[in-house]
């Protein structure tokens, strides 16, 4: 309920000034300060770990044995049911804990989660020690030798390297507690009976019919069926001052707002992925790829490289996650493959084409590209076309797609003519033998080389 606060102004002056009920709890001990409590009470707390934690999980995810050899996830527990309660725990306590399930042989059987709620870090020389101190159970780390018994992944701590460190819910805690408090007392002014800091104003001196007006106010105010009982007094002898405001004007909707903002900026998420009322639909779609850009995109990379160091390299292991096969991504990607093809064809050098179209190659792409450009080179010193390189890789492939009973599928390419695609794509339609195929291209080659 509300409160009165004595404010000290001079030494000689003071005054009472009337303070929202909600200031009270939040000064007090009313408001839990665990972040976990938080998580199940302020709604939007609970959304903005649910959203972040839903959009790691959901990303495609191929995991390689070698260069491009995908094999499936090799543990039982789902890789997606671990990445989401690993973002949780981060976001929630700063670290993010999993079991590496060993037999007597060092063979790994599984990785299960564990609660990092339950769970207490230590480091000296090297080793992170690890108790789960429900259970007394330890694991240990050896970071130098480059051996693991637990997956851990800790957020960043500028006062510490290794322990875990702040996660996004500690960070807006502050708010998530003021949205408790504000949110918390209608249910308090409700349950005292909806009557506001009232002063009375007696005229009598009687003690007794003091305490007899005191308290049938109190029982009035605190029981509906009290509402309609009747109170015999002098006349003028009681002048009730109300000292508190309005409910209406107690609820603070200009700091409701200032919190909302500070919680979903310390997640990287937009209002508009949180209020769907918040924006238009392109805004909206905008903000949604945004996020996953600028929150999404990098806490996957975290989680790969953790995992590919942990747990996956000693068995030859690697995991990738495949942003571009997500739907949110495919239209970007459709612009970004036809701004590319545009300007091969107008002559750009491969390398300046895939820089302005913005993609970005990795050292070994870069170093196959080289080699591919290289042989391409040598094959038009030979006197080699580079079109017709591209018509043999197309007839070999029709061949045997025809050769395995499979319908011929396009072939994409940047360098064969558009209007001889269309004939060869056409003529290939009704190709039911590898001698088909050879007599569409025979005829390709003859009419090219045609004077």
């Amino acid at each position: 309920m509300d409160g009165l606060r004595e404010v000290k102004l001079t030494d000689s002056v003071k005054t009472i000034t009337s303070v929202p009920g909600w200031v009270d709890l939040l000064t007090s001990d009313g408001v839990p300060d665990s972040v976990a409590t938080l998580y199940k009470r302020v709604p939007i707390l609970f959304r903005a770990i649910q959203l972040r934690c839903d959009a790691l999980s959901s990303v495609p995810v191929n995991i390689y044995k070698g260069e491009e050899n995908e094999v499936e996830w090799p543990y039982p527990t789902k890789l997606g049911e671990l990445l989401w309660r690993w973002e949780a725990s981060c976001l929630l306590s700063g670290a993010a804990f999993g079991e590496l399930v060993t037999n007597k042989s060092g063979y790994r059987k599984d990785i299960r989660y564990r609660n990092p709620f339950d769970m207490s870090v230590k480091y000296a020389n090297g080793i992170l020690d690890f108790r789960q101190n429900s259970s007394g159970a330890t694991w240990k780390n050896d970071l130098r030798a480059g051996t693991y018994e637990m997956f851990y992944l800790a957020e960043y701590d500028p006062s510490q390297d290794v322990l875990p460190g702040v996660g996004a819910a500690v960070a807006s805690t502050i708010d998530a507690k003021l949205l408790y408090a504000i949110s918390k007392f209608p249910e308090m002014y409700f349950e005292g009976g909806a009557m506001p800091v009232t002063l009375l104003g007696i005229d009598s001196n009687d003690r007794n019919e003091i305490e007899r007006i005191q308290n049938w106010f109190k029982r009035s105010a605190t029981a509906v069926k009290n509402a309609f009982r009747v109170l015999g007094v002098r006349a003028g002898s009681i002048n009730p001052v109300t000292l508190t405001p309005p409910l209406k004007d107690l609820s603070f909707p200009e700091l409701n707002e200032i919190a909302k903002d500070n919680i979903t900026m310390a997640f990287g998420i937009k209002q508009t992925l949180l209020d769907s009322e918040a924006a238009n639909y392109a805004t909206a779609q905008e903000d949604r790829l945004s996020f996953y850009e600028d929150t999404i995109k990098p806490r996957a990379r975290l989680f790969a490289d953790a995992l590919n160091t942990q747990l996956l390299a000693r068995d030859g292991l690697r995991l990738e996650f495949k942003f571009n096969e997500m739907d949110i991504f495919q239209e970007d990607e459709n612009d970004r493959a036809d701004l590319l093809n545009k300007l091969t064809t107008a002559g750009l050098p491969i390398e300046v084409a895939l820089e302005l179209a913005g993609y970005e190659l990795s050292d070994e792409q870069s170093s196959m590209l080289n080699s591919h450009q290289d042989q391409l080179d040598e094959r038009r010193d030979s006197g080699v076309e580079p079109q017709d390189e591209e018509l043999r890789k197309w007839q070999r492939m029709a061949e045997k797609r025809v050769k395995e009973g499979k319908p011929i599928r396009e072939f994409e390419s940047t360098r064969i003519e558009p209007s001889l695609h269309g004939a060869i794509s056409g003529a290939l339609e009704e190709a039911q033998s590898v001698d088909d195929v050879k007599r569409v291209f025979e005829g390709v080659f003859d009419w090219r080389g045609y004077p």
